[in-house]
């Protein structure tokens, strides 16, 4: 008999909700509905990293899309420097490596509104890499000129802890690391651009 009544109470209990629901407007959520808000910023990063086990440098700059104070997107760049610390004997010479990458890049961010969050930025794209000689006449460099460059694919997810300094500035320190697809490159390895980054990125927008 109990059951009898508990099944009874929630049939009865469904179709009260059933037709509430019916008397109420049914609407569908979207990212980029009339109550969605909309923002955006311009980042300046600066950052090391190592390639072939030695330092280098990364100067890169984003121009992103921030919806809803919880998603960013769009395009980032950056370049990178440094001595792949091989010398050649015969000639007097030795080597550098240069490049660059860009692409799209995709940040969800969590507590935005707080003074300290986390982001998540992801950047997918392309880039060049240029193996650089440079000759001596002397102590003094002479001439520099490329021997060998290709290009690669790569995608490089990261973690960052954000700042809100201001209301139209941020300070953001993270760490990524990157995968790129086979370097071509003479005297280097194939993975030679992979490996972890640290940067501080310097944002300015409507966040």
């Amino acid at each position: 008999m109990k059951r009898i009544t508990f099944l009874a109470l929630a049939i009865v209990l469904a179709f009260s909700a059933i037709s509430q629901e019916q008397n109420v407007p049914y609407e569908i959520k979207t990212i980029l509905g009339k109550n969605t808000s909309h923002g955006g910023y311009f980042g300046l990063s600066w950052g090391y990293s190592q390639v072939n086990g030695k330092d280098a440098v990364i100067g890169g700059a984003r121009l992103g899309w921030i919806i809803n104070h919880s998603f960013a997107m769009g395009v980032a760049g950056s370049g990178f420097a440094n001595n792949v610390s091989y010398k050649s004997a015969e000639n007097g010479s030795d080597y550098y490596l240069s490049g660059g990458c860009g692409g799209l890049f995709f940040e969800p961010i969590i507590g935005s509104r707080l003074p300290i969050h986390v982001a998540f930025p992801v950047t997918i794209g392309v880039g060049d890499a240029q193996l650089n000689q440079t000759f001596y006449n002397g102590a003094e460099p002479w001439e520099t000129f490329v021997t060998d460059e290709n290009a690669f694919m790569f995608v490089e997810p990261g973690v960052a802890i954000e700042l809100n300094m201001l209301k139209h500035f941020r300070i953001a320190v993270g760490v990524s690391y990157r995968y790129t697809s086979p370097i071509r490159l003479e005297y280097l390895s194939a993975s030679v651009l992979n490996g972890l980054s640290g940067t501080v990125t310097l944002k300015f927008g409507k966040f």
